[in-house]
């Protein structure tokens, strides 16, 4: 049992710090040292996320919330993004929204 709880401690943590930092984004200008391109839109229906923008990195709770990092420096853990001029170079395409509750991803 206590082998049991040891392993849960340690899994646990990890597990919340990756969600916390898929969440935490930084755009960068090398397109090819990011993970994702991505276009942003301001028509909800092409979008295929719904993005609410958080004022700091324990704002996150949720998928479709980001926290947009202004110093990359700082935050090496962060996803690197590149933003593309257009859609079909999007891997993900993100409508920003002014509410938590309208993030959402769609699958």
């Amino acid at each position: 049992m206590r082998l049991k709880a040891i392993y849960l401690s340690f899994i646990f943590p990890v597990v919340f710090s990756f969600t916390a930092s898929a969440q935490m984004v930084k755009f960068i200008k090398n397109q090819y040292q990011a993970k994702y391109r991505v276009f942003i839109t301001d028509k909800p229906k092409e979008a295929n996320q719904w993005i609410f923008r958080v004022t700091g990195t324990t704002d996150v709770r949720k998928p479709g919330e980001w926290y947009v990092v202004k110093n990359p420096q700082l935050f090496k853990q962060a996803v690197n993004l590149f933003k593309v001029d257009k859609k079909e170079e999007a891997d993900i395409i993100a409508y920003y929204v002014s509410t938590r509750d309208s993030a959402k991803i769609f699958q």
